[in-house]
């Protein structure tokens, strides 16, 4: 009995409080690329402060509110590119723990015979860290890669890193004016385009996440929906954002990349159900189901790839371009019907033509402008996905150290590679 009293007091109360403290207080995040360059870089530790923005309720979706992003504030938020549970399915996936570094663990209640009911899903759900640079009612747009909010240039220190000489239609560079949807606003989908729809689309399944919000694609021709259509010559300018479509053009068409820069266009075959699939979920399975790859503890490893919804623009302009062929390669006695491209956005299958945003919706964006993935690509925040306000700094390391933590013998480049100077800055003082 009085070793059970030792245990409760030195070790089980201590473990409970310090996780109450993790998941209600602070969350611990290392900075993995440079798009947060001048405030943040590669191999720095800060923490973030969860309950600046509200208190997590347990078993909920909900907060004690206490605060609201503020323009200007360095967010962490779970990043709306990818399911916030495996398969997108939260009845059939459990969330046992947060491993920090090493992924999510889930259960799953409905594995096949054989199959280890234990999901290891090793990169995801992610947290991004951005900068908040508008609130709802906010309009924001971009020209030659400035920033303007509420039709106004933002030139603030620290806060717009530009690399890029050359300037370009894409969204790094240009975005018409936007403005961020506000609590209670309804939406027509009528009235959006392409790309503005998929934005709505993923603030839906944000503010949704019991309901399955799907996006489907459909191309007819002459009244007929075509299944399997094969694009003989889909032109795309090449730009990192959209890496999953070029590397499917170089590999259906056996295409061997030399000398390309940002900006070229390539071509080749492309088949719709590409972006049939992609667009309906909004990522992919990154492993073959019928191959379990094998995760920590035996468990099954997943991982998706996420779909940049500004190639729906590519698909949009090329369905253009393929009419313009049809019309010029049309004989008079037997006129070819142009393609019809259509989409529509379900909720739990039926399809639904408007909708009424729930939250405070933000946009973020990186310091380092010009190689940061943000929301120029996937869209608005909603204030669900807000976790914490990035706070101070408690270790940094140089991006390109050698040092690991499972590997001991790597530390004795710890005093080089520290950056001492670093340490203990407050973040919103940078």
């Amino acid at each position: 009995m009085k070793l059970l009293k030792v245990f409760v007091r030195e070790f089980a109360i201590p473990i409970a409080t310090a996780l109450v403290v993790i998941a209600l207080a602070i969350q611990a995040f290392k900075i993995p690329t440079g798009s947060m360059e001048n405030t943040l870089y590669e191999g720095d530790f800060l923490l973030g402060l969860k309950f600046v923005y509200g208190v997590p309720i347990p078993f909920t979706h909900s907060k004690i509110p206490f605060s609201k992003p503020k323009v200007g504030d360095v967010v962490i938020f779970r990043y709306p590119g990818e399911p916030e549970y495996p398969d997108y399915d939260r009845n059939r996936y459990t969330h046992l723990a947060n491993a920090l570094m090493f992924g999510n663990f889930f259960w799953d209640s409905q594995a096949p015979s054989g199959s280890p009911k234990l999901i290891h899903y090793a990169d995801g759900p992610k947290d991004y860290i951005k900068r908040c640079m508008a609130k709802s009612g906010q309009t924001i747009a971009l020209k030659d890669g400035k920033f303007f909010l509420d039709g106004a240039e933002q030139t603030l220190k620290n806060q717009s890193k530009y690399t890029e000489k050359v300037r370009g239609n894409s969204p790094r560079d240009y975005l018409k004016t936007i403005k961020v949807p506000e609590p209670g606003e309804t939406i027509s989908f009528d009235t959006l385009s392409i790309r503005d729809l998929w934005w709505i689309r993923s603030l839906m399944i944000q503010e949704m996440p019991d309901s399955l919000v799907e996006f489907r694609i459909s191309l007819s021709q002459n009244g007929q929906e075509l299944q399997d259509y094969v694009f003989e010559d889909f032109r795309i300018p090449v730009e990192n954002h959209k890496y999953l479509l070029i590397n499917t053009i170089f590999n259906r068409n056996h295409i061997v990349p030399q000398g390309l820069r940002m900006g070229d266009t390539i071509s080749g075959e492309v088949n719709l159900n590409f972006f049939r699939k992609f667009a309906r979920t909004g990522f992919l399975t990154r492993y073959n189901p019928n191959v379990p790859q094998e995760g920590l503890f035996g468990s099954r490893l997943v991982g998706y790839d996420s779909f940049d919804g500004s190639q729906l623009e590519d698909l949009e302009a090329n369905v253009l371009w393929e009419n313009t062929r049809l019309e010029e390669n049309s004989q008079d006695t037997i006129p070819l019907k142009p393609l019809v491209l259509k989409w529509q956005v379900t909720v739990n299958g039926k399809p639904v033509q408007q909708y009424t945003v729930r939250d405070e919706v933000y946009f973020m964006m990186g310091d380092n402008r010009d190689n940061s993935l943000d929301g120029r690509y996937w869209g608005f925040v909603s204030s669900r996905n807000i976790k914490a306000k990035a706070f101070i700094i408690y270790y940094s390391l140089e991006g390109s150290s050698k040092v690991e933590l499972l590997k001991p013998w790597t530390w004795i480049y710890l005093p080089v590679d520290i950056r001492w100077s670093r340490i203990a800055r407050i973040i919103h003082m940078i």
